[in-house]
């Protein structure tokens, strides 16, 4: 059986559907790992941590002002994968982008 990759979960929506099976456990526990170790995405989720909730706004702002980032497209890249990993949730309020942190996310506390 060849490895599993991204396009084997690209349906999956929620942290149950990847514990139905050991390749979706494994394939979440590592983009986890990366997410939470990458030492961009760990500032973005002590920021995104430290507020609780956050404008998408006010965070390119944090991370441009304080020289951890430069470029928005790096930012979407970045937050897109924390969501992925399940640490991040994105909301919308009034056509305005939030996100707040999960339970997951909340690791950050520990490194």
């Amino acid at each position: 059986m060849p490895p599993l990759d991204e396009s084997d979960f690209r349906n999956y929506k929620t942290m149950e559907e990847f514990s139905k099976s050991l390749e979706g456990n494994k394939y979440l526990h590592s983009i986890y790992l990366k997410a939470v170790n990458h030492p961009l995405r760990r500032e973005m989720l002590v920021m995104v941590n430290k507020e609780n909730r956050i404008s998408k706004k006010e965070l390119l702002k944090k991370l441009m002002d304080s020289h951890i980032l430069d470029d928005e497209n790096i930012f979407k890249y970045n937050m897109d994968f924390l969501i992925k990993a399940f640490c991040v949730n994105e909301t919308e309020t009034d056509g305005e982008v939030f996100y707040e942190i999960t339970q997951s996310g909340k690791v950050v506390e520990y490194l």
